[in-house]
């Protein structure tokens, strides 16, 4: 059950503070629903209006990763080589289809598929597949250096060094 003052990974907005959850009238109406109130760590002063009601949307937040759940799910991708897809339309297709789950294990393998692409192809990869790249390493980022309590510069040599992958040249 979550509850006042939680941390939660919410949809496309990352991680947020659960700042309340109480009635709320909207529209001008006197009926109230219980709402969550979402605080973004990252989104300034918006906050997120959540119908408690509205199970679809409340199936969206959920508890942050401890530190022993990223251990795992970066221990599960080690030793993986995600295949390439040829076809540039189903390839753009299924890495917007990662993005848009946000599910932290895709995404290592979504960044793992990227970071051989690069290594093996002597023209590298492509700018929109460097913009793909970009996203899926900024919600890593995000919640791995809130839970495991690291600037987000640090986790990419977290997970390298879990992962057993040297550190860039020009790090």
């Amino acid at each position: 059950m979550l509850r006042e003052n939680d941390y939660v990974n919410y949809s496309t907005h990352g991680i947020c503070r659960i700042e309340g959850i109480r009635p709320v009238k909207f529209g001008g109406g006197d009926h109230e629903n219980n709402y969550y109130i979402l605080k973004p760590l990252d989104q300034g002063a918006d906050c997120i209006f959540i119908p408690a009601d509205n199970h679809q949307l409340v199936d969206r937040m959920r508890p942050i990763l401890s530190p022993g759940e990223i251990d795992s799910i970066i221990l599960s991708v080690k030793n993986q080589h995600p295949k390439w897809i040829d076809d540039r339309k189903e390839r753009k297709a299924r890495f917007q289809e990662i993005l848009s789950r946000r599910d932290e294990r895709e995404l290592l393998l979504l960044i793992l598929c990227l970071y051989f692409r690069a290594k093996e192809n002597p023209k590298g990869i492509s700018a929109s597949e460097a913009a793909v790249l970009k996203k899926a390493e900024t919600v890593i980022e995000q919640e791995f250096s809130f839970s495991l309590k690291i600037s987000k510069q640090k986790t990419g040599s977290y997970i390298r060094t879990k992962l057993g992958l040297p550190e860039p040249a020009n790090a």
